[in-house]
């Protein structure tokens, strides 16, 4: 299975260029950033893997000569604006999927006008069949919590839909029984018409139809008229959906609530530079592809790390040095060190943390000396609140430990913890081959990760006990000391 398509923009509303590797494994992805910073384009052009005329709708004012180029490993195809409107296409590269887009764009607003309106009032009764039990029960789940909330939902039969009311597609209606009245999905709230339509077309073409390998489902602006704990059911019910049937579901948001139930390694931030390029981000951490902590209130102390490793480890000092007595203190991953810093800044620049709060940025111990030379001592990042934890990285911690200055306490320890199926001397013998003796701390820690939880064992349970083991070897009393002060 062919795993990443690679798209190119140039030239294309606003963007002087764009490249992006995107994942198709299956999987629930966000494509992120501030407004105009190019998500919905970037969604747009790559529809156009499955509905071409998408292009000529879409970017109607892009200037003659705009271009996108697809690339799926061996296949290829390049569109070109010649007009105001017609694109030419070299090379067909072809996925299977669905858009549904913005406002005016995609499959669920497109009957959505007066006439349509109009016809659908002039509905009866006898021109409606139940809808399927799938949108049905969805629908109540998602928006409602509740399957049977939309057991009055009903669909215009094909055959009336068609050659009597001429809609393009079958539009749902509901029943109020009591008052005998016929309700429209155009007249329903924007969340329930935005839904019906989705849910509509998952089940004609995801479950009526088997999906095939590079199946892709687009959302553009999803979260526009969903309340944040219905966007929380719809992204669990999507990413069930994405496993099920082997599907990638991309979305384009800015909404805090969705980006945060994405991985991030599934999460593209989009930065806009001053030349109108556009950067793209990934993998991001949700805290700073969304710049928001609006989650953060109620702590005393806000301490951003590069990751959940080190996460991790900042939790284990707490305990040891007993700093939540009174205080609450929250942990954020941020992505890399300069991600971290950034976020840093700007939580201080845009006063979002309120009165009495503080923040605190502990980065990993191998980057002290670049910091140093790259900031401090140059007098940059004055403002900031900055330490380093008290080794390198867990990744390289077990390096050392394990291969470059064996600790055969630890190594004991540890591999009796967690390597019954396969001993930890054979393990690292298996590693030093198949990595011809290369010293690479991220490859052996993915190796014992992988070799751990072979046998019951969760990566958190693995990446725990490290941590504890770290904290209570190593000195941790300076950093302990930086937490301290910063929750004064």
């Amino acid at each position: 299975m062919k795993d990443k398509l690679d798209i190119e923009l140039r030239n294309i509303r606003g963007i002087k260029s764009l490249k992006v590797s995107l994942n198709l494994r299956p999987g629930i992805y966000a494509i992120t950033g501030k407004n105009a910073s190019g998500k919905s384009s970037l969604i747009a052009s790559l529809s156009a893997i499955f509905y071409r005329k998408i292009l000529s709708s879409y970017f109607q004012n892009t200037p003659h000569g705009a271009f996108i180029k697809y690339q799926l490993e061996g296949d290829s195809m390049e569109a070109t604006k010649k007009d105001e409107v017609k694109w030419d296409f070299v090379g067909d590269l072809r996925l299977n999927g669905f858009y549904e887009g913005s406002i005016i764009h995609g499959n669920r607003f497109r009957d959505a006008n007066y006439g349509a309106l109009y016809r659908a009032n002039k509905v009866k009764r006898e021109n409606l069949t139940p809808a399927e039990d799938f949108v049905k029960e969805n629908l109540g789940i998602i928006l409602k919590d509740d399957a049977n909330h939309y057991e009055s939902l009903y669909r215009l039969k094909a055959k009336d839909a068609f050659y009597f009311f001429k809609f393009r597609g079958s539009p749902y209606f509901t029943i109020n029984k009591e008052e005998e009245l016929i309700i429209s999905q155009f007249s329903l709230s924007t969340g329930e018409n935005l839904l019906i339509s989705l849910l509509h077309s998952i089940h004609f073409q995801l479950i009526k139809k088997s999906a095939r390998d590079h199946y892709i489902v687009l959302l553009d602006e999803i979260e526009l008229a969903l309340h944040p704990q219905a966007l929380v059911r719809l992204v669990k019910f999507l990413g069930q959906l994405s496993r099920e049937r082997n599907i990638a579901i991309y979305f384009s948001t800015h909404s805090v609530e969705l980006v945060r139930q994405i991985a991030p390694n599934n999460i593209y931030y989009l930065e806009k530079h001053i030349d109108n390029t556009v950067e793209v981000i990934n993998p991001c951490y949700p805290s700073y592809a969304t710049r928001n902590i609006s989650f953060f209130d109620g702590y005393d102390l806000l301490v951003l790390v590069e990751d959940h490793l080190a996460r991790t480890i900042i939790e284990w000092i707490q305990r040891r040095h007993d700093l939540n007595s009174s205080k609450l203190i929250h942990i954020l991953p941020s992505g890399g060190w300069e991600n971290t810093l950034s976020l840093h800044s700007d939580i201080l620049d845009s006063e979002l943390l309120g009165f009495g709060k503080s923040v605190i940025s502990v980065l990993d111990g191998d980057i002290e000396q670049e910091y140093n030379s790259k900031y401090k001592d140059k007098g940059k990042m004055k403002a900031l609140n900055v330490s380093f934890l008290p080794i390198p990285s867990i990744e390289k911690f077990l390096l050392d430990k394990l291969i470059l200055n064996l600790d055969l306490k630890f190594f004991r320890h540890f591999g009796d913890s967690f390597f019954k199926k396969k001993s930890l001397d054979q393990v690292i013998t298996d590693f030093n081959k198949a990595n011809k003796g290369k010293n690479d701390g991220k490859a052996l820690f993915g190796t014992l990760v992988q070799e751990a939880t072979s046998v019951n064992r969760v990566e958190e349970e693995f990446v725990t006990m490290i941590s504890n083991y770290i904290v209570e070897t190593e000195d941790t009393e300076k950093l302990a000391k930086r937490l301290k002060n910063a929750l004064k």
